[in-house]
């Protein structure tokens, strides 16, 4: 009888564990479900916006005129469509900057109306600022209070085979996340991507869409590491992501936000190389060149940072800085890529030597000053 009260204490503290078990194992799965991922995107995703672009498109289109239809009935008239496209973009500054990629805004089609959106509903009308063409990178602008701002991360810093988690609006669905993995690093394409150059860039497999161009590339700390700005699809007829995304460093696009907030412009860096042209095969040949990979310099600016660092016309460029020159293109898109004040060290042929120079690139004058 001593017993009964121990065996009913013991069978009252079983059924408040059974009680209590479903509860805590409810808590464990909502807690398993919160991962890295989920808390990257809750920390950038707000900052992310919508970009859309409206434009006037040259079109021909069939007479209504009765009289023209009955005389020249296969008559073409010119006239004016509006056009909208979308792509993705990220808030770098309280001021109101959003960065995205130059191809996103398009300003050589002329758009007449550039509006973003916010993940929290919010829309507003937004002013084009500038472009850096070289890294197809370009810079709007909206008034609005209280706007989420990225944290942008240190693309020097990323490991092959962390997470990636990109961020966007494809195909104008709206705010929408894909994730995978960084899958290699400074990759680069002597040959354009459209009009643009691309160096060192970050390739990924989280899929990537028309849409998610402009749009951040996140690590597992919801720290942005790079702008998402195309795809290799394996064919021209091909649109849709099988795997092979790139994006541009964010540490490249840092060069051009604080050209925008110290100059409030990008001033363009000038070399004073006036040409470079191919090497043929009989330029090869007569200059006894190793090889048909660089450029070869036509003319140089009197008084300008090329002819300063002794560079003359006829020299052959193979190197800048670290990366290899392997066309007249090419150079000229490295070097459109420093920023004014920098410098770089050129490699070049002449006279069938190797010679360096050290070269600092100005701001570009007008085309007056370049001549005078």
């Amino acid at each position: 009888m001593e017993r009964t009260p121990l065996f009913f204490l013991y069978f009252c503290l079983m059924g408040l564990c059974a009680l209590c078990a479903p509860a805590s194992g409810a808590e464990d799965l909502t807690q398993s479900r919160r991962t890295a991922v989920v808390r990257a995107v809750e920390l950038a995703q707000p900052s992310v916006v919508s970009v859309h672009v409206s434009y006037r498109q040259q079109v021909l289109y069939r007479s209504r005129d009765p009289f023209m239809d009955f005389f020249f009935p296969y008559a073409l008239i010119p006239g004016e469509q509006e056009r909208t496209s979308s792509g993705s973009g990220l808030v770098v500054s309280k001021k109101g900057y959003i960065l995205t990629n130059d191809h996103v805004v398009g300003l050589r089609d002329n758009p007449y109306k550039i509006s973003v959106s916010l993940p929290d509903g919010r829309s507003y009308a937004a002013k084009y600022i500038d472009t850096y063409i070289s890294y197809d990178l370009a810079i709007l602008q909206v008034e609005a209070p209280d706007l989420p701002v990225a944290r942008l991360g240190n693309s020097d810093d990323i490991l092959v085979g962390e997470w990636a988690v990109a961020i966007g609006n494809p195909f104008d669905l709206g705010p929408t996340v894909s994730v995978g993995v960084i899958s290699a690093i400074n990759r680069d394409f002597s040959e354009p991507q459209g009009t643009y150059y691309y160096r060192n860039m970050i390739q990924t497999d989280a899929p990537i869409n028309p849409g998610n161009s402009g749009g951040p590339l996140v690590n597992a700390l919801g720290e942005v590491v790079g702008i998402n700005s195309f795809i290799y699809t394996g064919s021209e007829y091909s649109i849709g992501s099988i795997g092979i995304g790139f994006a541009i460093p964010i540490n490249t696009a840092r060069s051009f936000l604080q050209e925008i907030e110290l100059h409030g412009k990008v001033r363009r860096p000038w070399s004073g190389i006036v040409g470079l042209r191919p090497l043929t095969a009989a330029l090869v040949r007569y200059l006894d060149l190793p090889s048909a990979e660089g450029a070869m310099v036509v003319q140089v600016s009197p008084d300008s940072p090329a002819q300063l660092a002794g560079l003359e016309r006829g020299d052959v460029l193979i190197q800048i800085d670290q990366e290899k020159v392997h066309s007249p293109k090419e150079a000229a898109s490295i070097l459109d890529g420093y920023r004014v004040g920098q410098s770089c060290t050129l490699t070049f042929l002449r006279n069938g030597k190797t010679r360096t120079c050290r070269l600092s690139l100005a701001e570009m004058p007008s085309a007056r000053q370049r001549w005078d």
